[in-house]
């Protein structure tokens, strides 16, 4: 496959291009997009950590040139890089067009052409602050959980996540999350807990959003409750409420078309293992206060003398690096040190 194989030098120039400008005018313009990518940038460096929407300062004309998109072409497009996962197709029709256009993909053993370089994800913490005039976003984010057909799948995280919260299931009620009461106390702030998975690692990140003063107070108040639940403050009720809030979660996404086409190539690419809904949902389901307080958790990447480490899964998150992202008005928005993290 070559160069010309994917498009014409026009097309790179005249449709990509501006794509890309105007892809960077919308990054530039949004706090949250850029805190958020800045923090998977801290947290894994490579990979997960390159940003999927570039800014003014990248150089486009060095990485994404026509002749370096065609290059990367040649590495990529190889059968052990490819699953083709489909809904509702007749068997027969799908091996038909999978033949006729993936049948002539190269496979690993073809000569003189260098593989794709692919590492398990490390996960590394940091702080980065960027001046902003148009608004403030804080992340603070940590090691979260895999995909279940990763690696290092955590289905306690995605309970935690519930459990902190922030945005409210419940129109005119704070909700029964411990980040949606500090939102009821701190009006004009937007705050948001995800635990986003990736095929071998994961992260579990809040946002907070709004105007300096209140982030800077919501910061400081998302810590306090992170070590509350380190120090197994855990209300049993809002526990429950957290773990069916994550399964129903699970099964929403899960069940929609494209999240599980996409949930199950990347098993089978990763690991040659189907992603399985039912059974995502069920470990969920199966999470109880004591495994979310002592949960084993295997930081990405971390060498094998700390693959022993047995503790509360918010204190976990206390014990190693964190990954903060301060964008807007960095005199008042404040340090990770000031919020009590490692970094």
């Amino acid at each position: 496959m070559t160069t010309t194989d994917i498009f014409q030098d026009y097309e790179f120039r005249e449709k990509v291009v501006d794509m890309i400008h105007d892809s960077q005018k919308k990054v530039l313009g949004s706090t949250k997009e850029l805190a958020v990518s800045s923090a998977h940038s801290l947290a894994f460096h490579r990979g997960l950590g390159e940003p999927l929407l570039p800014t003014s300062s990248t150089a486009v004309d060095k990485y994404l040139s026509h002749d370096a998109i065609g290059a990367y072409s040649t590495m990529a497009y190889r059968k052990s890089n490819i699953a083709v996962v489909a809904n509702g197709a007749e068997s027969g029709e799908l091996s038909k067009w999978v033949n006729q256009y993936f049948g002539s993909l190269r496979t690993d053993a073809a000569s003189g052409i260098p593989s794709l370089k692919v590492e398990q994800t490390k996960y590394f913490g940091g702080e980065e602050r960027i001046a902003h005039g148009n608004g403030n976003t804080m992340v603070i984010a940590f090691p979260g959980s895999s995909s279940l057909t990763g690696g290092f799948y955590k289905p306690e995280l995605a309970v935690l996540a519930a459990l902190l919260g922030g945005q409210s299931t419940i129109k005119w009620s704070p909700g029964f999350s411990i980040l949606g009461q500090v939102a009821h106390n701190n009006p004009g702030i937007d705050i948001t807990t995800s635990s986003a998975i990736y095929s071998d690692a994961g992260l579990l990140y809040t946002t907070l959003s709004g105007s300096a003063t209140t982030v800077r107070d919501a910061a400081h108040a998302t810590v306090k409750a992170i070590q509350n639940l380190a120090n197994g403050n855990i209300d049993k009720e809002a526990f429950q409420k957290a773990r069916a809030n994550a399964k129903f979660k699970e099964l929403e996404h899960g069940q929609t078309a494209m999240a599980a086409l996409e949930l199950t190539g990347a098993g089978l690419v990763q690991e040659n293992k189907p992603y399985q809904l039912d059974e995502s949902a069920q470990k969920i389901g199966e999470v109880t206060e004591e495994k979310l307080q002592e949960v084993s958790f295997v930081p990405f990447g971390r060498t094998e003398s700390m693959l022993t480490c047995t503790t509360q899964a918010a204190k976990t998150l206390l014990e190693y690096k964190a990954s903060v992202s301060a964008v807007g008005d960095l005199w008042q928005l404040p340090y990770a040190q000031d919020l009590g993290l490692q970094v």
